[in-house]
């Protein structure tokens, strides 16, 4: 499955989750930060085990992370990015 479709499938769980008991309509901001949440977190999965945690390349992948984190909670979307999170830290 491309990346892209993990991520759509991702984003729809969280309508179903129960952020609001209906079915939430997001704009193409907010569903881009989402989106780009989700991936990076993925990137993160898979790395983590890979390079150092000092490495450049996992300090910059954590600081695009929270950055993209930040942009979610001015979009409006800071809870549906909190539940993703959660919900891939779950996965591990």
């Amino acid at each position: 499955m491309p990346p892209s479709d993990q991520n759509k499938e991702s984003i729809l769980g969280l309508a179903e989750s129960g952020v609001n008991s209906g079915l939430k309509s997001y704009s193409p901001t907010q569903l881009f930060f989402l989106m780009r949440l989700s991936y990076l977190q993925r990137q993160r999965r898979e790395c983590i085990n890979v390079l150092d945690p000092n490495d450049w390349r996992m300090r910059l992948l954590n600081k695009a992370l929270y950055s993209t984190f930040q942009d979610c909670g001015s979009e409006g979307v800071g809870e549906e990015a909190k539940l993703l999170l959660g919900q891939q830290q779950q996965a591990n």
